[in-house]
């Protein structure tokens, strides 16, 4: 059980998405402290938390995040490669 909280910390290493706080959650559920049951709860949370914080951080004209997430360049580049794209 030991190996989900080093596989899940290297891919957020690899990912640069590095975050102490999801790392605990991992050896939380690792450690068998909360079950499958609470998963969901506990990544409703997480999206509702993201949700938020993308909003508010965006109400500014002067910031607009996120802007280096790697999953955003990749549709961006899919969009900007169809035929309908800008």
């Amino acid at each position: 059980k030991i190996i989900l909280p080093c596989i899940f910390g290297d891919s957020n290493k690899r990912l640069g998405i590095i975050h102490p706080p999801s790392g605990a959650s991992a050896i939380a559920f690792a450690a068998d402290l909360y079950g499958i049951e609470h998963m969901g709860v506990f990544l409703l949370g997480v999206c509702v938390a993201i949700t938020t914080a993308i909003i508010i951080n965006n109400l500014s004209d002067k910031r607009q995040y996120p802007t280096n997430w790697p999953i955003l360049r990749a549709i961006n580049a899919m969009y900007n490669s169809s035929p309908n794209g800008k």
